[in-house]
Formats: structure tokens, sequence, C-alpha cells
């Protein structure tokens, strides 16, 4: 089978053994995603483990467009999800295959598998990874009917590196979680103002009453300007 794999974030590694079953074309810049590309390739199928981007109408309309959600849809549709579900206290949360539409995350689903929220995002991605090549072989070996979303929509908002601060007014779980959902080498830390610094974070524990973490001090960007 011919597959383009669209993925715009470093978590993600396709396993050998669907490389090597299967003619496989890589993309990871926006540019380069186009129907000149696409045309010359003719792929079954176009995959999207992490697109950051908006994919043009005509590829959508014209190829099998599958991209990954982690979400029980419809609610959690939109940006930022696990970073999200984690703020609302989701410990757990569907990974889907879905059909892309013209509307944002909204079309059926081929698959879904649970994966775990605990840990810091590093540990979840390495989670979605895994999961993400199973639903691929899946998706590979026998493509199903997709099956419609039920329910009300939820539509979530991409979270900003402003939203990443520690305020004064978080528990010490709250704390916690915002430290962990963006401990990952792709996203800027957790962090909190201290002047004309700027103080981050990463590594998290949390034992009972308290957090260990690793801690980096810089100056603040606006100083800069």
């Amino acid at each position: 089978m011919k597959i383009v794999i669209a993925n715009s974030k470093n978590w993600f590694s396709l396993k050998k053994t669907i490389q090597d079953n299967n003619d496989i074309l890589f993309i990871n810049n926006p540019h380069d995603l186009n129907l000149n590309t696409l045309n010359e390739f003719n792929p079954n199928l176009i995959l999207f483990p992490h697109w950051s981007n908006l994919v043009a109408e005509n590829i959508v309309k014209k190829y099998k467009c599958i991209l990954f959600h982690t979400a029980p849809l419809p609610y959690g549709r939109g940006g930022s999800p696990i970073q999200n579900l984690i703020l609302k206290g989701f410990t757990e949360a569907p990974v889907c295959a879905i059909k892309m539409t013209s509307k944002l995350d909204s079309g059926p689903i081929y698959f879904s598998k649970i994966i775990s929220l605990n840990g810091n995002l590093d540990q979840i991605f390495n989670r979605l990874n895994k999961v993400v090549n199973e639903i691929i072989e899946q998706l590979v070996s026998n493509l199903p009917e997709p099956k419609e979303q039920i329910g009300e929509p939820f539509i979530f908002k991409r979270l900003t590196f402003t939203e990443n601060e520690i305020k004064k007014s978080m528990s010490i779980s709250e704390i916690y979680d915002h430290i962990r959902m963006v401990d990952h080498q792709d996203y800027d830390k957790a962090y909190i103002s201290f002047g004309k610094y700027k103080i981050s974070f990463s590594k998290a524990e949390f034992l009972k009453n308290k957090i260990n973490a690793k801690v980096t001090i810089f100056l603040n960007k606006s100083n800069y300007e």
C-alpha cells in the first residue's frame, strides 16, 4: 500500500515493519503537502499522526485522509486535547483515527484505543506513539467503514505559552498537572514569573504533599525588547 505520513511533531515514529511492508512517503513540512507532490506519489492513504496546519480542501476531497485525535469525541474537538483533558481531570482518553472532513475533528471514526494520561507529556506521547502504530497496522490490513460521532460536540481552545504560567491560586495537584502536561521537547515548559526572570519546571514528581522538579531560571524575553 502507498501511504503518506504527514507529521509535524517529534514524538511519532513509524514502526519499521510498517515501513518494510508498504511504500511510505514522509512529509513534515506543510509546504510539501500539496497536490503536485501527492499526485506524483498517488497514495492510498494520507495519515496525520500530529499535524498542526490546515489541510487544503482539494486534498481532503481527492484522497482518503485520516487524522489522529486524543479525546472522547465529539467531546474534545479542537486544539491541545491532551492538555485540556488533563486540566479537566481526565486520567485516560481514546486515541481516535478520524476520517478528515472540512469541519474540524468532526469526521467519522475508524478505530479508537484508550491510553492513560498519567505521567508527563513525554511518557504520554510514548504511549500514543505505540497506539497510533497499532491503529495504522489495523487501517492498512482492513480499512472498515468509519462510524459517525455521537453526542453533543465540545470544542477545546488551543492553549498558548501564557497559559503555561503557574498561578498562586492553584492547588499543588494543579501545579503538578501544569508542569507534566507540557513536559516534552516540542513544548514550552510550565513557568512562574519572578521579576525580570521566568522559572520553568520539568521532570516533576508528585510525592504526597510536595513536588520535586527540575528548575531552569532565565531572563524574561520581554527584557530583551
